[in-house]
């Protein structure tokens, strides 16, 4: 929902101080470019939700050990 306001807000105030898409960048490199990596590109979605939730299930894993 806020998504569409946000042209509008910039357009009328400004970029916000300190703004930077680098920790955007950072997850897209995390969850898109390297999960992809990890599959053999024929169905790559799913391959790519399936590792996701294994390694969220080993991150849980580890917290708690």
């Amino acid at each position: 929902h806020t998504t569409r306001h946000y042209s509008a807000m910039i357009m009328m105030f400004g970029m916000m101080d300190n703004y930077n898409t680098e920790y955007t960048e950072r997850l897209h490199i995390d969850f898109a470019k390297d999960t992809y990596c990890t599959t053999n590109h024929k169905d790559e979605f799913v391959q790519m939700m399936q590792w996701l939730k294994h390694k969220e299930k080993i991150m849980h894993h580890d917290k708690y050990v």
